[in-house]
């Protein structure tokens, strides 16, 4: 298939699934930055009235520092990670996308599915005794992960897709209702 068929595919799928934001590469701070600008611009377009940008905003902020924190930090070849921001009817969805060390899996599993598993006053309260507590990786539930179930109100999603024997690619996705 040639360059400008696979180009107009990815266009149609964009435009199918109203993809307001798509973005892969290294997510350093110059393009962090340039991106979230970028992103705060088009959400104030869309003239929310419910304050439902701002809360979009934050969710995507936690997800962008997700990335940063689990992404793999040996080689350039896998830095490499993608955000996705689309609007549905009734809802924003975020998707981020990162390789990460399959030894490291096990781990980052338990924390996400300890909090998926909390309904938000547990969450709250799981926020708080990070908060307080004094944090290393092995008691940390992830506190951007966390905040993110919070603002979200929805329960998060995630996968890893294995890529060869030591990296996979992990795929996280959370959505935020539009209250109308």
């Amino acid at each position: 298939m040639t360059q400008v068929s696979t180009a107009f595919e990815v266009y149609q799928f964009m435009s199918e699934k109203n993809i307001l934001v798509a973005f892969t590469g290294h997510f350093d701070h110059l393009v962090t930055t340039s991106l979230l600008k970028n992103i705060k611009s088009k959400l104030g377009e869309l003239q929310s009235m419910t304050g439902i940008d701002k809360k979009v905003y934050n969710v995507l902020v936690e997800s962008i520092e997700n990335i940063s924190k689990y992404t793999l930090k040996n080689s350039n070849k896998h830095n490499i990670a993608m955000l996705l921001l689309c609007k549905g009817e009734n809802n924003f969805t975020i998707i981020t996308g990162n390789h990460v060390l399959n030894k490291d899996i096990p781990a980052l599993k338990e924390r996400l599915d300890r909090v998926i598993q909390l309904g938000q006053d547990d969450l709250k309260k799981m926020y708080r005794e990070q908060m307080m507590s004094k944090r290393t990786d092995e008691n940390s539930a992830g506190l951007g992960i966390i905040d993110i179930a919070i603002k979200s109100r929805n329960r998060i999603k995630y996968d890893f897709k294995p890529l060869n024997n030591d990296t996979s690619f992990y795929l996280f996705q959370t959505e935020i209702n539009i209250q109308k």
